[in-house]
């Protein structure tokens, strides 16, 4: 039987990727295919927003494929790997398959794949992706390839195509998960995936020497961040670990029970801390001691806010589309509908409202004593952040807009919306009296003045810029990067910071 050569559809300067022709044969990628549409697949949706990703999804942990794909790979796969912390040995196939079926309209936009960190010793290194239907059983599908994220590059280009690969039945695709990559819409037919990762191990230098990578901030992306008491501070993110630092940005703390990302936090008195997770959980922690105090499972989706009220009720959205609100204790209290997507973000308003944002478009302001909806801002543009400034709310949305919307006569309208970013809007942050914080996925945070769009200062992450909060003497702001920024500012007699 004749190998095909491994095909190199990028320019090396983009990063390590080659498709593998024929690495399963047909008969193996059928049988996957039939194996995986007995088991059953189920829309992204719980854990993914649309607007970033609509396909059926499956995951199968598997050490009996993870070992025979492992076999199959070594031939072909780099047996070490080098980087700025180190040497890194080819271990094996994470055991963790996800199966992707993209049918007649369903894509995964522009992003990148996450590392995964077995342990101290141990991550994922590259994106391992078998095609498992021929790209003529389908239109469209691509596995199309990108120079950078959707803010564009350091030096201010915008993302272009530097590669595509047409999926090819029992091709393998290895790649830097780096690499900035879509999944191009599926017009007709079904395309299957599977697809997994390949760990490698950090080995000794020349000198026999094992350095470990020490994080900044977090193993992965960091999603959130919350004020606690005398400067310091909390986050959460991928690694599922919530983390206290105090004000000078040195870690005191971690709180460990979450078993994925943590989405949101918020401070409560007496040291303590709630925190929400894509686990679907809500717990209450004491972060001083680092106890757990009660775990709930609140929603049957991801959990992407908590919120303290001032009368110590605790409210939590989803991606079930729901609002919940609880006790201070725990116990449930009430369930919220009217949203029709995933509910991101909410905003106390006063001592009787509070607001929230949807991947729908609409902010929905809530009568805490009713518990009833008492109006509605409609808008057709996806919102991933608010914020209550005053007697006015601010939304951040997926194409980088910002709008400040002002009720009078208790009538809503939008009084302004400018474009804050290249990309999407992740959240909006209250500095002090006259100045907010947007962070976005151009890897920018950019400070305004609450009078308008008139920005004063900015300052750049390597990735996405997740959250930001004021701290003694400036900001702190977290990225996908897995870092905490400090920044130290003060405003000149000409308003700039």
């Amino acid at each position: 039987m004749l190998i095909a050569p491994p095909i190199y559809p990028l320019p090396s300067t983009a990063g390590y990727c080659v498709v593998i022709p024929d690495f399963l044969s047909k008969e193996e990628c059928a049988d996957l295919i039939a194996r995986s549409e007995a088991r059953g697949y189920a829309n992204a949706a719980t854990d993914y927003p649309p607007s970033y990703r609509n396909n059926d999804r499956q995951v199968l942990d598997d050490l009996n494929l993870a070992a025979q794909m492992t076999e199959r790979l070594r031939p072909y796969a780099p047996a070490n790997l080098a980087d700025q912390a180190g040497n890194w040995q080819l271990e094996h196939v994470n055991e963790r398959f996800r199966f992707c079926r993209y049918q007649p309209g369903q894509q995964f936009n522009l992003h990148q794949d996450g590392v995964h960190h077995r342990d101290a010793a141990r991550r994922s290194r590259l994106t391992f992706m078998i095609y498992l239907t021929d790209g003529d059983a389908f239109a469209g599908g691509d596995t199309v390839f990108y120079s950078a994220g959707p803010g564009g590059d350091a030096n201010g280009q915008d993302a272009k195509e530097i590669g595509r690969v047409k999926p090819r039945a029992g091709s393998l695709i290895l790649f830097d998960h780096g690499i900035w990559h879509a999944g191009e819409q599926v017009s007709g037919g079904i395309k299957h995936v599977m697809r997994s990762d390949v760990i490698y191990r950090q080995t000794a230098n020349d000198k026999g020497e094992v350095q470990r990578a020490q994080s900044a901030g977090h193993d992965g992306y960091i999603w959130t961040l919350a004020a606690l008491d005398h400067g310091q501070y909390a986050s959460g993110g991928r690694d599922a670990i919530i983390r206290i630092w105090d004000r000078h940005g040195s870690a005191i703390q971690q709180l460990h029970g979450h078993d994925q990302s943590v989405l949101g936090l918020a401070a409560l008195p007496g040291r303590r801390l709630a925190s929400v997770s894509r686990d679907r959980s809500l717990r209450l922690w004491n972060w001083a001691d680092g106890n757990c105090e009660k775990s709930i499972v609140a929603h049957d989706a991801a959990v992407l806010d908590v919120t303290r009220l001032s009368d110590g009720r605790l409210l939590t959205c989803s991606a079930d589309a729901l609002i919940k609100v609880w006790d201070e204790q725990g116990l449930p209290l009430a369930c919220l509908e009217g949203h029709c997507g995933w509910v991101w973000q909410m905003a106390a308003m006063g001592q009787l409202h509070w607001a929230s944002a949807s991947e729908d478009g609409c902010v929905r302001i809530w009568n805490g004593a009713t518990l009833e909806c008492s109006a509605v801002l409609e808008g057709n543009v996806p919102l991933r952040t608010l914020l209550a400034v005053e007697q006015a709310i601010w939304t951040g949305d997926i194409e980088g807009g910002i709008a400040c919307w002002c009720e009078k006569d208790g009538n809503w309208s939008m009084v302004w919306r400018f474009l804050a970013h290249n990309a999407a809007v992740r959240r909006l942050s209250l500095l002090d009296a006259k100045h907010v914080a947007s962070c976005g996925e151009d890897n920018q945070l950019r400070i305004w003045r609450c009078t308008g769009p008139e920005q004063v200062f900015m300052a750049r992450h390597e990735n996405f810029v997740t959250d930001a909060l004021p701290i003694a003497g400036g900001i702190v702001s977290a990225s996908y990067d897995g870092c905490l920024q400090l920044h130290t500012y003060s405003i000149n007699e000409g308003g700039q910071a």
